[in-house]
C-alpha cells in the first residue's frame, strides 16, 4: 500500500541510474578512511556528512572496525620463499 509520502517522494523509473551524492559517499568511504581519497574527494565527503547522519554515522562505524582490526592485527614476518610461495599462487588463481 502506497502513502501519499512514498508517491511524493519516488524516483520515476527513467531515473534509477542517477547516483546520489549517499551513493558516491558510500563508494569513497573505504577510500577516505585508508586515507587514499583526493583532496577533492575528501571535501565533498567531509561536506556531505556534515548534512547527512546516516553518512555520519556509517563514516563513525567503518572508523571504529578499521580501527579494531588494525589494533588486533599483529605482522609476522616469514621466510622471503614463503611469501613469494603465496604470490605466485594467488596470481595464478586469478589469471
Amino acid at each position: 500500500m502506497e502513502t501519499k509520502f512514498t508517491e511524493a517522494y519516488e524516483q520515476p523509473a527513467s531515473d534509477t541510474r542517477h547516483e546520489t551524492d549517499c551513493d558516491k559517499v558510500a563508494k569513497l568511504l573505504d577510500a577516505v578512511v585508508d586515507g587514499e581519497a583526493t583532496a577533492e574527494e575528501q571535501t565533498f565527503f567531509t561536506g556531505h556528512l556534515e548534512d547527512c547522519v546516516p553518512c555520519f554515522e556509517s563514516h563513525q562505524k567503518q572508523k571504529l572496525l578499521k580501527g579494531l582490526v588494525s589494533g588486533n592485527l599483529k605482522r609476522i614476518l616469514v621466510p622471503e620463499r614463503l611469501a613469494l610461495a603465496i604470490k605466485t599462487k594467488i596470481q595464478a588463481t586469478t589469471v
